[in-house]
């Protein structure tokens, strides 16, 4: 039963966490080691009632929460929270925070003071799950961490908690010291991860931007788009582009000053592929709203700013050809 109970937890976050990370490719950014259960053996339930907690339990078996658990580990501990949101709200069981998880920390916080997460679940009825009958209310430990607490723990807990002999206070200042560089490296590491998010995003608005507009605006041509040139492009000017917005983009694609460049882009389309790329209205744009520092970052030929600063009536700030 433990097992089925187990199993059943362990499928039913990991198809969770992949419906909301939306595909494989974004669950595997997030899911680091493969989910793994886990059930106690009769002897290892025997020593953690009898030896190592004889005097904390009354009904062993009945008490002892985590005769089966589940474990996923991330690579942020601000992927965690997403991980406890898909716990906290599923209606298969109720949840609990993991009492005994905390009791460690309290008696030994050089050990346990990291932020991995335990809740201890139980089934909210009677459930049958692969032909075999699960029981309302059986229990089962379910640990989040991030890959730097993984290490951390299975070091730390499993081979001191669980070791028969005393670790020396200088394996407990050892422990602090990469207790303390793990939870600075976790901080710069979210703090980079979010960062990257926040550009992703930026860029990714440019791209549709781009891509939008030009279908929008020269669906009469032969515009093609080519994402991996969009990309490059885009990649190349992005010092510019932080410093303008896709608002500015439209407003002035919107400008009727301008809408002669349509009809320049048309006529300039068979001789020149640059000009029936979707990037082209981007470069019209930046040609504008930079005219002294575009030269400097863009990464194809010249010639084709040549064609649009004279269209735009701008000198190039370039020795041309």
């Amino acid at each position: 039963m433990y097992t089925a109970w187990a199993d059943y937890v362990l499928t039913k976050i990991d198809k969770e966490i992949r419906s909301r990370a939306g595909g494989n490719e974004n669950y595997f950014e997030w899911v680091k080691i493969p989910p793994s259960k886990r059930i106690k053996s009769s002897d290892s339930l025997a020593t953690k009632a009898f030896v190592r907690k004889r005097d904390k339990y009354a009904d062993p078996y009945l008490e002892i929460t985590d005769k089966a658990g589940v474990r996923f580990v991330v690579l942020l501990t601000s992927q965690l929270e997403l991980l406890s949101d898909i716990v906290q709200e599923c209606d298969s069981w109720k949840f609990s925070k993991d009492k005994e998880f905390d009791d460690w920390k309290t008696q030994d916080p050089r050990m346990f003071d990291y932020q991995s997460v335990h809740y201890v679940v139980y089934a909210s009825n009677d459930i049958v799950y692969n032909d075999i009958q699960i029981v309302k209310d059986t229990p089962c430990e379910i640990q989040l961490r991030t890959l730097l607490q993984h290490a951390y723990a299975e070091l730390a807990h499993d081979t001191i908690y669980k070791s028969s002999s005393v670790a020396s206070p200088e394996v407990y200042r050892s422990f602090a010291k990469s207790m303390a560089l793990m939870e600075t490296t976790d901080e710069l590491l979210c703090n980079a991860k979010a960062k990257l998010d926040e550009e992703a995003q930026e860029f990714n608005s440019w791209r549709a931007a781009v891509d939008r507009e030009a279908k929008k605006r020269l669906s009469d041509t032969n515009i093609v788009t080519d994402n991996k040139l969009n990309d490059y492009i885009i990649s190349s000017l992005n010092v510019l582009l932080n410093r303008v917005s896709v608002e500015e983009f439209l407003s002035f694609l919107d400008n009727e000053s301008y809408g002669y460049i349509y009809d320049r882009i048309r006529n300039r389309q068979d001789d020149y592929a640059e000009f029936r790329t979707s990037i082209i209205l981007l470069t019209y744009f930046l040609s504008f709203r930079f005219k002294s520092s575009l030269h400097r970052y863009w990464p194809l030929d010249d010639k084709i700013l040549e064609k649009i600063y004279s269209d735009l009536g701008l000198t190039p700030k370039w020795t041309t050809t």
